[in-house]
């Protein structure tokens, strides 16, 4: 009996031993059915679950892929052949799922690019509608005027434009014309020390009072020239870049005959009426004509553009922080500047031959430029009243500026920003 009970034993265990081969072989079986119809190509090394190959961080696993990244021949697995689904249309870069490598929108650095510059930004159409200024007195008379498109040239308006007249300080959009071509020819720079002479500290007028010996740059002394309209900065400057005042002045109508302004003639670097003695030897004063002032305008802004940095400017301190030197305040003579909207230059001018000025605005990358040459109102004594002859060369040249950006369509616009 005890016997039987063994060989029993012995038998059901043998017989797990067969059920358990039966077992694997059947799931060999089902894992080879599994296995994908198509190997792959030759050539293609096989991966394995301990491949020294790595996959990248951010690599999208296949099942999130998007379907147009696939091959055309691809066959899905565990699909029998099937056909491959119809890729959705994408309507928007929402409906694109973003990698895992993404850095979320609000982390993301901003580009350089995002803000364009101001000078290549569109025209702004303005808030407000653009106001009128004030016409000038009816008593005003001007010797001419001029207003013309600063891109074309165009003659906009004008009135006696031809007509010959002294500019007074005017003259000095001649002088800094020339500086500024020795600037950019490589002989002086802006940095370039000028020490003023004796001649320069006699020179009369509106003045920076130079003292002989004094020394600034020619950058410090271009200011002076244009803000504070100073006599005595111009002739440190025709000396520094022509030698004496006599060879800068010929460099003046050199440049005036290059231009092709030929009402124009030069005496002087800074517009100061001739001295009784020097005009009974002969001196004539500065002469030119509106026209001729235009064009000089627009030659002076497309050769130097540079020429606002101080044309535009309103206050500078002349010798600041220098020690055991008192500094000097200067204003710009134009005032304009903050009255016109877009006005950014250039040049005043005032002697007792009448109140000059050149002065240009721009809106909606339009561009005029206005000239009063010779404006004078008489007083009640039959004199000149110099404080309303400026203003009202001041209202007569905003009108000229108001009306030429009217024929230009440009008065919709907002007024140009004053680049820094």
């Amino acid at each position: 009996m005890k016997l039987r009970q063994k060989e029993l034993l012995v038998a059901c265990a043998c017989a797990a031993v067969v059920l358990i081969a039966i077992l694997f072989a059947l799931n060999g079986a089902a894992s080879a059915d599994d296995a994908p119809k198509n190997p792959a190509p030759a050539g293609t090394p096989a991966l394995s679950a301990n491949s020294s190959e790595k996959v990248p961080a951010n690599a999208v696993p296949a099942k999130s892929a998007p379907a147009k990244s696939a091959p055309a021949n691809a066959v899905p697995a565990n699909a029998d052949f099937a056909p491959l689904p119809e890729i959705p249309e994408v309507r928007s870069l929402a409906d694109v799922p973003a990698p895992q490598s993404a850095v979320p929108a609000k982390s993301a650095p901003r580009a350089a690019s995002a803000v364009p510059a101001q000078k290549n930004a569109p025209a702004q159409l303005a808030k407000t509608p653009a106001k009128a200024p004030r016409p000038a007195q009816k008593n005003f008379k001007a010797v001419g005027q001029i207003c013309i498109d600063a891109e074309t040239g165009k003659i906009l308006s004008e009135r006696n434009a031809n007509v010959r007249h002294p500019p007074a300080s005017v003259t000095k959009l001649m002088t800094i014309f020339v500086v500024l071509d020795a600037v950019k020819a490589g002989k002086i720079r802006l940095s370039t020390p000028v020490v003023a002479s004796r001649n320069a500290q006699e020179t009369g007028g509106t003045q920076v009072y130079l003292a002989e010996g004094e020394v600034n740059t020619v950058e410090d002394l271009l200011f002076a020239l244009m803000l504070q309209s100073a006599n005595d900065a111009a002739v440190a400057l025709a000396e520094r870049v022509g030698g004496n005042v006599e060879n800068f002045v010929a460099m003046m109508n050199a440049k005036a005959a290059e231009l092709g302004l030929s009402r124009t003639k030069y005496s002087t670097p800074h517009g100061l009426p001739i001295p009784k003695k020097e005009a009974a030897a002969g001196k004539k004063p500065d002469m030119t004509c509106a026209a001729d002032l235009a064009q000089l305008s627009r030659a002076l802004i497309r050769t130097h553009p540079e020429i606002f940095r101080y044309t535009a400017a309103k206050t500078k301190v002349f010798r600041q922080d220098r020690f055991g030197v008192q500094p000097l305040p200067m204003g710009n003579h134009n005032k304009l500047l903050s009255s016109f909207p877009g006005c950014d230059g250039l040049k005043t001018g005032w002697t007792n031959a009448g109140a000059s000025i050149v002065t240009t605005a721009s809106r909606g990358n339009k561009r005029v430029i206005a000239v009063v040459l010779g404006g004078l109102v008489h007083g009640k004594d039959g004199g000149i009243d110099a404080k309303t002859s400026q203003r009202e060369r001041n209202q007569r040249a905003a009108e000229l500026m108001f009306e030429g950006l009217k024929k230009l369509d440009a008065l919709k616009y907002e007024p140009t920003p004053v680049a820094p």
